[in-house]
């Protein structure tokens, strides 16, 4: 009579070799992603096989529609599938809470590791993504606001209104210490822009767009950054792994080596370029400097 196989057995199965494409596409891998960026990377794949993806630019394109191309990529060096199913979650504290339980293997998109604390043992972190100072933000304003449009130095930034998110630690403590005194907590992204456009505040901190003019649209409100200043953001961005979930530490090693692979190839530069992220347009533009303490 044939024996079970062992858990030990069908992890090893699952994390390499032929059969593993098999049992991974009879048991997928867990991802968490959030809602907006699943459905922009749906509609950015347009029906093409993220594992295939050669090309990150196009509509639909950005940041974290291309980092969770770059999952499918690195978890699928060797193998034809990445063997991933994708699953909406409405907020990132909703992702870190189910990662936390144990209810999902890893996330779609990339976090600062700066967000969580120094001895977190409930999550496992990726190699980086993105190392210090390679996350250049535009400071973002609605098209129509010409006194926040027409600053060009930090003295003038630092005589308007800032909005950010308290838990989005490291864009609170970049605007801190540009010198901001002035910065109104607004706990959801999605109502930024149009409260930027009603004169609330001036701007927000936001990566750049692979649109013509860098304008970014959220709800059908016109954001544009102001021309000339860019901000060079401190800290790392990494996937995040549930360290319970079942084969956490195979699937880190399976993503970190994927990751290394695609970096050598140019794949991970290639893919923010594409999204605009990394943009050409912004190069010679004037990294606004820290205030000494």
């Amino acid at each position: 009579m044939p024996t079970l196989p062992s858990r030990r057995r069908l992890l090893s199965t699952l994390l390499g070799g032929a059969a593993g494409q098999a049992l991974s596409a009879r048991a997928p891998i867990p991802v968490l992603v959030p809602a907006d960026v699943l459905r922009d990377f749906r509609a950015f794949l347009g029906g093409r096989r993220a594992e295939q993806l050669t090309s990150f630019a196009g509509a639909h394109s950005r940041r974290d529609v291309v980092e969770l191309a770059l999952l499918h990529l690195a978890l699928a060096e060797g193998r034809r599938e990445a063997g991933l199913a994708l699953q909406p979650v409405p907020t990132a504290a909703r992702l870190h809470r189910e990662l936390s339980q144990a209810h999902a293997a890893c996330s779609g998109t990339s976090f600062w590791r700066q967000d969580f604390p120094a001895d977190e043992h409930r999550l496992l972190f990726s190699v980086a993504l993105l190392q210090d100072g390679e996350f250049e933000a535009g400071l973002y304003t609605a098209a129509g606001n010409r006194r926040a449009l027409a600053a060009r130095s930090l003295a003038d930034v630092l005589a308007l209104k800032a909005m950010c998110n308290r838990d989005w630690r490291v864009d609170w403590q970049s605007l801190e210490q540009l010198g901001l005194r002035d910065i109104q907590h607004v706990g959801n992204w999605e109502l930024m822009p149009r409260m930027l456009a009603s004169g609330r505040a001036d701007f927000v901190l936001a990566p750049f767009q692979p649109t013509p003019d860098l304008a970014l649209e959220v709800g059908g409100v016109r954001l544009v950054p102001i021309p000339g200043l860019k901000v060079a953001l401190q800290g790392t961005r990494h996937y995040l792994l549930s360290a319970q979930h079942e084969g956490a530490p195979e699937l880190k090693q399976r993503l970190d080596a994927g990751l290394a692979s695609l970096r050598a190839r140019g794949l991970v530069r290639r893919a923010y370029v594409g999204a605009g992220f990394i943009n050409a347009a912004v190069a010679a533009w004037s990294v606004l400097p820290v205030l000494e303490r």
